[in-house]
């Protein structure tokens, strides 16, 4: 059952109830089991839970259904689903699940290959209809899940050089706890056990080179071309991925001080620079179709509509106060709408800008690997927040796990021992990343409401839930430790 399709008070209650109780077992799991638990305790149990999503009778997004219409296209009609609509089809069963009927595929060759692939499993094995290929699916997305969380148990190994002075015991407790975060949120397992999101292929992806930018042994080189592989595999999933690549050649550009090394350092950025676009050329050109790959771009709405973000806020508070009507079409947004995506591209044009420019003239800033884990993640949020009009929940899968691993850095370190990043420096990730999941999944409880209450003409301001509640949670926690930090009373100086 779709989102949209819970029109009834009782199943409206049921959704919000479930995941009230989800979120409260979650905390309470968080706060009492780090120290009780074993590695193998925490897979097992994700993939009990995961079963549990797998078997939820219901989907928070349609774009499952996407992914299998653009498959069958592919596999069944021989047809180039990334430049031809869904409409095309018409008379297929999958059809009639569609929203986006008049839109090609966004989604790139990587994730046509993997949809297809599974396409022709599903029938190879005897299951031909569409809700055998969703679960198949959405097995793939707990699949996923599941490398990733094992990714960040394996990765968090690689901050030994950080316990230094702490207790080994205490050290795997801190593992177990971040481990278990990741594994065991709710808005994760909803997006890859229910939703089957392709961002949760992307993280595993991102998580999977950045193992290979970690050096295996100490002075040794990291096989660093592996993971540009795999980051033009991610930009041919989607193209908006792009953004995290100027912060791997940074990294591998701005590593260690000797003048020697330079010109090595140049020359593997010009080799994974030239590998990165011709990957992406290679795989793209068979779906080129003379040009008409092109246009996908300015079809798609995420080009010109807003929702779920700052600039829908803006743009509805500005036309009411003006008195304006806002006219738009399903694929097109209004004027307004298009000004404020023309204002997103400059904002975030700067902002991305300055960090690049910050982190390079300081290198310490992305030279090491937490830091280049802090720049990515800063540079994903940035572009969620500023960078996206269009905007969903699952574009914010990979925060959580970046956020898993910098967790490693920020908690308990020794005395006199400060991150090395400076996108958050104290910031306390572990709260912005429970905040935000919660605030996700909440996102869709609005949504809800919405439909329960069509005449109620408030869906422009979801983004002060998105980003507003979050940012406010981590703003009075922030407000409450300066306070307590603060002395009361200062004796005068005589």
């Amino acid at each position: 059952m779709p989102l949209n399709q819970i029109q009834s008070l009782p199943l409206a209650l049921a959704f919000m109830g479930l995941f009230i109780i989800l979120f409260t077992l979650y905390f309470f799991a968080l706060r009492h089991l780090p120290g009780k638990i074993t590695h193998r305790f925490i897979i097992r149990s994700t993939i009990a839970m995961g079963i549990a999503y797998l078997l939820l009778p219901l989907v928070t997004s349609q774009d499952v259904f996407s992914y299998i219409a653009y498959a069958r296209m592919a596999v069944f009609y021989h047809l180039n689903p990334m430049v031809v609509p869904p409409t095309a089809i018409e008379p297929d069963f999958v059809y009639g699940f569609l929203y986006w009927v008049h839109q090609p595929s966004v989604y790139g060759p990587t994730w046509l290959a993997i949809t297809a692939g599974l396409q022709l499993l599903a029938t190879a094995i005897g299951f031909k209809y569409v809700l055998s290929m969703e679960m198949l699916l959405r097995i793939f997305g707990l699949l996923m899940h599941l490398g990733s969380t094992q990714l960040v148990w394996l990765l968090s190994e690689r901050f030994e050089g950080l316990k230094s002075g702490q207790d080994e015991a205490n050290w795997q407790t801190r593992k177990l706890g971040v481990t278990l975060a990741f594994a065991w949120n709710p808005f994760l397992l909803l997006e890859a056990c229910v939703n089957a999101h392709n961002d949760g292929t992307i993280l595993f992806l991102l998580l999977l080179s950045l193992w290979f930018l970690f050096p295996q042994t100490e002075n040794s080189r990291p096989p660093f071309l592996v993971a540009i592989v795999l980051l033009a595999l991610i930009a041919c999933l989607k193209i908006s991925y792009i953004v995290l690549m100027p912060g791997i050649l940074l990294f591998l550009l701005l590593q260690g001080t000797a003048i020697s090394s330079i010109r090595r350092r140049l020359r593997d950025v010009g080799l994974a620079t030239l590998i990165y676009v011709g990957l992406i050329i290679a795989i793209h050109a068979p779906f080129w179709a003379n040009g008409a790959l092109l246009d996908v771009v300015t079809m798609t709405p995420s080009a010109s509509r807003n929702i779920n973000s700052i600039y829908e806020l803006l743009v509805n508070g500005y036309a009411q106060f003006r008195g304006i009507q806002l006219t738009h079409s399903i694929d097109r947004g209004s004027h307004l709408e298009v000004l404020s995506h023309m204002l997103s591209a400059v904002l975030f044009t700067l902002m991305y800008a300055a960090l690049c420019i910050r982190s390079f003239r300081r290198p310490q800033y992305i030279n090491t690997w937490p830091a280049l884990v802090a720049w990515l993640a800063g540079a994903w949020l940035l572009y969620c927040v500023v960078g996206s009009p269009w905007y969903w929940p699952w574009y914010a899968i990979i925060l959580f796990g970046l956020f898993a691993l910098l967790e490693m850095t920020q908690q308990e370190l020794p005395a006199g021992r400060t991150p090395v990043h400076f996108v958050f420096g104290s910031l306390d990730v572990a709260l912005l990343g429970r905040a935000l999941s919660s605030s996700m999944v909440g996102l869709y409880c609005l949504w809800i409401l919405y439909n329960l209450l069509p005449k109620l003409q408030l869906a422009y301001l979801t983004s002060l839930w998105v980003w507003g509640l979050p940012f406010l949670i981590m703003a009075i926690v922030r407000a409450r430790t300066r306070l307590k930090q603060k002395p009361l009373y200062t004796e005068p100086s005589l």
